[in-house]
């Protein structure tokens, strides 16, 4: 049903096929499925031909004739091919056409015939342009017409705009290399052997042939002599080059790339001939060529890299410095930290190492198992001399949890690295190695030592010129952010403030995606202290930035998250809050940021009236960190919610308690803690005295509308009406100022309803009512008007029977008042009722 017509190339005649051809029957089957335009695209010694060829010889599935035509220099051009075509088509006259004449010929030809066509054109990138659109354009017109081309470059064949023309189907280099299967059969080896043949050569049929003819005899022989195949089959590819030495130490240096671009190779090679030396490479099958972002790359195939680059190291072991320093660079400024920072550690250039550090500090965080690989190889004793090393790793692994107490002796060893003594350290050196210590510091638990180093750095970031930060200005903003966390964390708010304010200037004016990490922790400290209208714009520019849930979700997103359900829950919009909560959950065992996440898990769960839930969770969350949840420091920042949480269960003792044992007695949240504890207790006399003794004020705003609304309900409930209308002038603006709400949710029911309504009542704020957290008043039943005078006489000392004369009534009623007094303040004899007495404010004289 077919025939095989040939044209004869004069130099080396028909194209020869192996007589032991290992047949591709999955290449077979892509040609079966081709469009009407095929193109096979790969390099000599891939396989093109004898896969065509057998192709060719079993047939076209579809019936068709088939004329077969390899391409020659002396008839590359449209008249050329016309003439090809229409001479195996029959037609005498062909090498007398003009080219128009010709080629409406071919389609004259063409459509006279009652049968399809393929033509398999060989060697096709020998063809000129203008043929192959010619030949394209009569395929498109043609329906019986079918081409498959072979080329071992890129054509006009490929072109994007091609497929406008035609249906086109592209066979690349990829599918014409043998896979593991295919290896396996051919040579008939078992699966590992399989595998590793596949890496030494990449499944380059050229070499696959030639292992299968010189099979040496034994598995393990084989696999060895894969290399020994390659090493010959590049031999002879390169001889025919005519040994240029330009070519081969161009080769050699641009293998030092996995990838290289036409500068980069001209800067490796330091030739400009570099390009079309790297054409003839994809020509002999050493490598292709591909787009990447509009740039032509060019990459080794792996069995030619790895041999080159053995050779590289043999032959021009002196540049390999320089190579690598040329490579990195390259890397860096085409946004692949991780190649740069594996290039310069697998030299051993740990200087190097950190510069590339030093330059892409927060893209390498990003790629955390990567950098893991890189550097955890290396010696501790080698690299505690980078500590900014140390301190990338110890973060990377700081990130797992099951790899956390590794991240913590790090970071040990990263703050006693920082603190040796080097005299060849610049400016930027130090600065980052004390933005360095100060994390690891932070990370350790010792905040004040921390935010001492932070001050040390942020002055010398401030005192370097800006000239002299250009080679990591764009990491400025990510240095900002960590300093002002240590700072925060170490009780410097407003520098921590102004840091991360200075950090999100620098990313609006450079590298957008660094900002993130200081609006974050902007938005989330405001939110947290209360300042809300300056929270919701910081989280307002979050939402406008287009950042996602990347870093929306992960650490660096942390106090965006805070914020979000702080406004939510100041709104009253609990679900909001608690979506934004969920987002800790992944973190919950590893961010440094856990006690904050704490805090805020347990407001959202109390604001949904479960204190028991709430309590539950803050204590998993204190169990999950293990030694650090128990710890002095995160017992102090917990005492607070441990404390309301008490209170929202109706155990008043219990916060007392653990105020007692873990607050902080000089902070001005402990005494505000400790007057609401009055205030649930009914002591609402205790509760101003405890809010007018002098103690240390705070500047959040929260803590202070909390104190004000306090004093308020103490006021009105020991019944100074006036003193109470003029603290609560000073609430309502308070509140109003602030967008705050809660702080009346933490108030008991009725001292939130009463405060709420004097409020309303005076237009003093225009907050809308607030449902307590807290459950009604726990205080004990009142005393009645007689049993108040017998407390009163109790202080005197004198026998109750003499009280009882005093009063007029029998000692044995006196007997029964007094036992109702002990029952109803909670006491067990006279002495303890006197003191609880005088705690109440319940005796004449002693208030």
């Amino acid at each position: 049903m077919f025939e095989v017509w040939l044209t004869q190339r004069l130099d080396v005649g028909v194209p020869r096929v192996p007589s032991d051809v290992i047949s591709r029957r999955r290449v077979l089957e892509l040609l079966d499925a081709g469009a009407p335009l095929t193109v096979l695209r790969g390099a000599c010694g891939a396989g093109k031909t004898v896969v065509l060829r057998e192709w060719a010889q079993r047939g076209p599935r579809d019936g068709s004739r088939l004329m077969w035509i390899t391409a020659t220099t002396d008839r590359a051009d449209r008249a050329g091919l016309a003439s090809v075509i229409l001479q195996r088509l029959g037609r005498a006259d062909a090498h007398e056409l003009d080219v128009t004449a010709g080629w409406h010929a071919v389609r004259n030809v063409l459509a006279d015939l009652d049968e399809p066509v393929t033509i398999v054109l060989d060697d096709a990138a020998i063809l000129e342009r203008d043929a192959l659109v010619e030949l394209c354009a009569t395929v498109a017109a043609h329906p019986q017409l079918r081409v498959v081309a072979a080329s071992n470059r890129q054509t006009v064949l490929d072109s994007d705009g091609l497929s406008l023309l035609v249906d086109r189907s592209v066979i690349g280099p990829l599918e014409l290399m043998f896979d593991e299967d295919e290896i396996r059969r051919a040579l008939d080896v078992d699966a590992e052997v399989g595998r590793k043949i596949l890496s030494a050569t990449n499944g380059f049929p050229a070499i696959i042939h030639a292992m299968a003819r010189h099979r040496p005899r034994g598995e393990e022989p084989l696999a060895d002599a894969a290399l020994e195949a390659v090493a010959e089959y590049m031999r002879i590819r390169i001889a025919r080059s005519g040994y240029d030495p330009a070519l081969i130490s161009a080769f050699l240096k641009v293998s030092f790339a996995d990838a290289v671009d036409v500068p980069l190779a001209r800067d490796l090679a330091g030739d400009a001939r570099v390009e079309s030396f790297l054409d003839d490479a994809e020509t002999y099958g050493f490598g292709s060529w591909s787009r990447q972002d509009s740039r032509r790359m060019f990459r080794f195939a792996p069995f030619a890299r790895e041999l080159l680059r053995r050779e590289l190291e043999r032959r021009h072991a002196s540049e390999l410095p320089r190579l690598r320093q040329t490579y990195a660079e390259w890397a860096l400024g085409h946004g692949r930290p991780v190649v740069a920072l594996r290039v310069a550690v697998e030299g051993g250039e740990l200087p190097l190492a950190r510069r590339v550090v030093m330059a892409s500090w927060y893209e390498l965080l990003n790629h955390g198992m990567s950098v893991r690989g890189i550097l955890g190889p290396i010696p501790l004793a080698r690299l505690r001399e980078e500590p900014l090393l140390v301190m990338l790793l110890a973060i990377c692994y700081n990130g797992v949890r099951v790899r956390r107490v590794r991240g913590l002796q790090l970071f040990r060893l990263a703050v006693s690295a920082a603190n040796s003594q080097r005299s060849d350290l610049d400016a930027a050196d130090r600065l980052f190695i004390w933005v360095a210590e100060s994390v690891a510091l932070r990370v350790l638990g010792m905040h004040e030592r921390a935010a001492t180093v932070a001050v040390r750095a942020l002055r010398l970031l401030v005192d370097t010129p800006e000239d002299q930060q250009e080679t990591y200005a764009e990491q400025v903003p990510l240095l900002c952010a960590q300093l002002g966390i240590s700072l925060y964390y170490g009780g410097s708010r407003r520098q921590a403030i102004e840091c991360f304010a200075y950090g999100a200037a620098l990313a609006a004016a450079g590298v957008h995606e660094h900002a993130i990490s200081n609006l974050a922790m902007l938005s989330g400290i405001h939110a947290l202290d209360g300042d809300l209208p300056e929270a919701r714009h910081y989280v307002q520019l979050i939402r406008d930035g287009g950042w996602g849930p990347r870093y929306l979700d992960g650490y660096r997103g942390t106090f965006y998250r805070v914020a979000e359900a702080v406004l939510a829950l100041e709104e009253g919009d609990i679900e909001r809050a608690a979506e934004h909560v969920a987002a800790f959950e992944a973190h919950r065992a590893t961010s440094e940021h856990w006690l904050t996440m704490a805090v805020v898990e347990m407001l959202v769960s109390l604001r949904f009236d479960r204190p028991a839930m709430a309590s539950a969770r803050l204590e998993s969350f204190v169990q999950l960190r293990g030694r650090e949840g128990h710890g002095a420091s995160a017992r102090r920042v917990l005492s607070r919610p441990r404390a309301i949480l008490h209170l929202a269960q109706g155990n008043p003792e219990a916060a007392k308690a653990v105020l007692h044992k873990d607050a902080p007695e000089d902070r001005f949240e402990t005494v505000v803690e400790r007057a609401r504890i009055a205030l649930v207790d009914d002591r609402p006399r205790d509760t101003l005295r405890i809010l007018s003794q002098p103690r240390p004020r705070t500047t959040a705003a929260r803590v202070r509308a909390e104190a004000a609304a306090l004093r308020t309900a103490a006021l009105l409930r020991t019944g100074n009406d006036g003193a109470a209308d003029q603290e609560a002038r000073h609430l309502g603006a308070l509140l109003d100022d602030r967008e705050l709400s809660l702080p009346l949710a933490l108030l008991p029911p009725t001292d939130a309803q009463a405060v709420w309504a004097l409020l309303h009542s005076r237009a003093l704020s225009a907050i809308e009512p607030v449902e307590s957290a807290l459950p009604h008043s726990t205080a004990r039943p009142a005393l009645t008007e007689r049993e108040l005078i017998v407390l009163r006489a109790l202080p005197s000392g004198r026998p109750l029977t003499a009280i009882a004369t005093d009063l007029g009534v029998s000692p044995n009623t006196v007997k029964t008042q007094v036992k109702s007094v002990y029952r109803k303040l909670g006491v067990a004899g006279r002495e303890e009722a006197v003191a609880e007495a005088v705690a109440r404010h319940l005796l004449a004289g002693h208030d």
